[in-house]
């Protein structure tokens, strides 16, 4: 399940448990709105008790391509556990946005650096 929040050119996005196709079906419309709507487009990710996703999800992530992505500068990623922080490893090469990873018990100091 996923909970969203925009504020002026941010999104903050919260990731519970596991994310299905529903979930990225709700996102993908947000994010490509704030893409398209702003010149610098913020995205904070914070996964609580995150368990990935089921295997309709992951077909929906590989499909996630929006639209003037360059406008996507930073992404903050907030998680506990060790897969989630290599995560944000693997994701780096895909995108022009400047992505981090923090602890959960950082995610103040991430909420200041999407800023």
């Amino acid at each position: 399940m996923i909970t969203i929040y925009k504020k002026k050119a941010t999104v903050y996005m919260v990731a519970e448990n596991k994310l299905d196709a529903k979930d990225y079906e709700n996102l993908i419309p947000v994010l490509t709105e704030h893409i398209n709507a702003y010149q610098e487009v913020f995205w904070y990710i914070e996964m609580q008790n995150f368990e990935g996703g089921t295997a309709e999800a992951y077909w929906k992530e590989i499909e996630l391509n929006f639209p003037n992505e360059k406008h996507l500068k930073r992404v903050a990623l907030v998680g506990s556990v060790k897969w989630q922080e290599q995560f944000t490893e693997v994701l780096l090469p895909f995108s022009e946005a400047h992505i981090k990873f923090y602890k959960t018990e950082e995610k103040d100091d991430a909420k200041e650096w999407i800023k």
